[in-house]
């Protein structure tokens, strides 16, 4: 069985409604998915932001289910000047943020490989669907990188094209059970682009706090715009990244793929 963990639900709904996904009973901390594609099953994990539920979720998977490959997906900050919004990335290598990240230079572990077999058929279904995309690698953080100054710096310091925060935690428990293991990321927010402090109004499962949200406006009204192409380009993002992941797996599931 293929499995596709995601943090957050603006990652995962357009793809659960590709593959018409059902709500299955799930771990405490993480809501499960089952859907199909041309028959054969795949399961979906939402998470929750950050390294401790991504890791908890991918470890249960990895315990109930007999997995041919995991994949890690969801939307990413860019780092490099050619990253748009909506810019698809396929990842051949996922590294671990350490340290402060305004230290100079800033400091990142040897990181985990992408299954090359895996990585390669993303690249054949990303040519079909004629999406923008790039392969490089990823930072995966702590916590919010929002500052175009902080972004540029991290990009212009190490080989990463964007960061996020859980691929990294993911691949681990995939590379420590030996199941191949693949991420896949969409550009939200381009390296010029900053991001408000929603601290307080966004919960670890990335929903909106809809009552904090007036609040938070009437203190910084020049958020509005921002938060606007926020959730405009996320949407964007994420029809891509469903996009891919539909082509990926079809691809996947036609060759029936099992792994080296």
């Amino acid at each position: 069985m293929l499995a596709i963990v995601a943090a957050l639900e603006q990652e995962l709904a357009p793809l659960r409604k590709r593959l018409d996904a059902r709500a299955v009973e799930g771990e405490a901390g993480f809501r499960l998915y089952r859907g199909e594609l041309s028959g054969r099953p795949l399961v979906l994990a939402q998470t929750g932001m950050g390294a401790a539920r991504a890791e908890a979720a991918a470890t249960s998977l990895v315990k109930r289910y007999e997995l041919g490959a995991i994949l890690s997906v969801g939307l990413a900050g860019a780092l490099k000047e050619d990253l748009r919004a909506g810019d698809l990335l396929i990842l051949s290598q996922v590294h671990l943020a350490q340290g402060e990240m305004g230290q100079d230079p800033p400091a990142m572990s040897d990181g985990l490989a992408c299954d090359r077999r895996l990585v390669e058929l993303a690249v054949g279904a990303a040519q079909q669907t004629g999406l923008a995309f790039q392969q490089g690698a990823s930072l995966t953080v702590l916590g919010l990188v929002g500052q175009p100054e902080l972004k540029r710096h991290i990009g212009s310091c190490l080989p990463v094209e964007a960061v996020e925060m859980e691929s990294y935690w993911v691949g681990r428990v995939a590379v420590q059970h030996g199941i191949p293991f693949l991420a896949l990321r969409a550009i939200s927010d381009a390296v010029g682009e900053r991001l408000p402090d929603l601290q307080g109004v966004v919960d670890e499962e990335g929903a909106v706090q809809a009552g904090r949200v007036l609040p938070l406006l009437l203190r910084r009204p020049l958020y509005a715009p921002t938060l606007l192409r926020l959730a405009r380009d996320g949407r964007r993002a994420a029809q891509s990244l469903a996009t891919l992941i539909e082509a990926f797996v079809s691809g996947y599931l036609a060759n029936d793929w099992r792994g080296s």
